[in-house]
């Protein structure tokens, strides 16, 4: 009686043993293991960020760099916006003229491009060119379009016509005496007709030889 009574006892043991094992198994079984959630990365097929570029232009290139790193853009460049070929310094000695991309939405992943100058510059100044003078004597356009050569400068021919005549001839006439001159049928002779002279105007009245 006795060792039926321990058999029995001890395969109600081995039961609640295995009892105990199962249930402890099925415990362990139930519980769900926490999934982590994806994020999506830039540049491995997730969604790029968008942010809103502001208008920059106008702002000193400090500033407009600190503001394009503080809404997540990573590739910054600069240029010379007047093409002179000098290297713009993000400093406030610099002003913004132009920004790539332009104000609006835009991918933290694209480059922005800053064309600057010196901030005592103009944006819209050009290098100068120094301007040619013009050689040769201007000519002037004709009425139908066409251009016509400017007139040469001939040299100025005398004219052969006297400015002045003589009023009087070249010959030299001279009377000795009245008789000579009323001979000569010149009497009476007056001042600046040949013949006359002060000599031959004994009164002085300007007539010479007018009394027989």
């Amino acid at each position: 009686m006795r060792d039926h009574a321990a058999g029995k006892a001890a395969v109600l043991i081995a039961a609640s043993t295995l009892l105990l094992a199962g249930c402890s198994g099925g415990s362990g079984g139930s519980k769900a293991t926490p999934k982590t959630a994806a994020k999506d990365t830039p540049g491995q097929g997730g969604a790029q960020a968008m942010v809103e570029l502001p208008d920059l232009t106008g702002k000193d290139l400090a500033t407009a760099t600190a503001t394009a790193k503080q809404l997540g853009f990573a590739s910054i460049g600069y240029h010379d916006a007047v093409g002179k070929n000098r290297a713009p310094v993000p400093d406030k000695t610099w002003k913004v003229c132009d920004q790539t991309p332009k104000p609006g939405p835009s991918s933290v992943q694209d480059k922005v491009d800053f064309g600057a100058v010196p901030s005592k510059e103009n944006c819209l100044a050009q290098p100068t060119v120094s301007a040619q003078k013009p050689t040769g004597a201007p000519t002037k356009a004709s009425s139908t379009g066409g251009v016509t050569t400017p007139p040469r400068n001939e040299p100025t021919r005398p004219d052969p016509r006297p400015t002045t005549k003589n009023p009087f001839p070249t010959t030299i006439v001279f009377y000795r005496n009245c008789a000579e001159a009323r001979a000569a049928g010149a009497a009476p002779l007056h001042v600046g007709e040949p013949g006359y002279s002060r000599m031959l105007d004994r009164d002085g009245d300007g007539v010479a030889c007018d009394r027989g």
